[in-house]
């Protein structure tokens, strides 16, 4: 069961929200520093992001990349629904981002010129939290080649996880 803390500006939102939230397994905190993941969100402008992992609600999709440059985990509009927020919650629980891979290219800048264009395209993917198996869906290819392209990243980054491919220039 994943702990939300919920920080919105009218409180009748925030209470009917909390309840669809528990219809749906999660567990409402009270307090941000016993929750795993928190929600607030941007009405006119990007607030600072609470101290734990938090997804933004925002009116406008031009203040996407400040969110995630400002620290947010993900973000998400309000017509999106429940089972998408759902998601991104459970989503940024688990450390992963939740956000448009388009925002997320956009931020990603110049990879650097040791790595070949499709090693670039697996490490991004690999570093939004995708599965072997996902990323070679997505890009056509077998896990097999997945898995050669992600070990000759592994040894010209110089790291061991998966998880510190988000930690390299090229990705952040």
């Amino acid at each position: 069961m994943v702990r939300v803390w919920l920080n919105l500006s009218l409180a009748s939102l925030q209470e009917a929200l909390a309840e669809a939230l528990r219809t749906r397994g999660f567990h409402v905190e009270e307090h941000p520093y016993t929750a795993q993941v928190g929600l607030t969100e941007g009405v006119r402008e990007v607030p600072p992001p609470p101290p734990l992992p938090a997804v933004v609600l925002l009116r406008n999709p031009e203040q996407a990349a400040q969110a995630l440059k400002q620290g947010y985990r993900g973000y998400l509009y309000p017509d999106q629904g429940l089972e998408v927020l759902a998601k991104a919650l459970n989503a940024v629980a688990r450390g992963e981002l939740w956000a448009e891979r388009r925002m997320l290219a956009g931020l990603v800048g110049e990879p650097s010129p040791r790595f070949t264009q499709r090693e670039k395209e697996v490490a991004a993917l690999a570093a939004m939290g995708l599965s072997n198996k996902e990323i070679a869906k997505e890009l056509g290819i077998s896990e097999r080649t997945v898995k050669a392209h992600l070990s000759a990243i592994f040894q010209k980054a110089g790291v061991k996880r998966r998880s510190q491919l988000a930690q390299i220039r090229f990705l952040s």
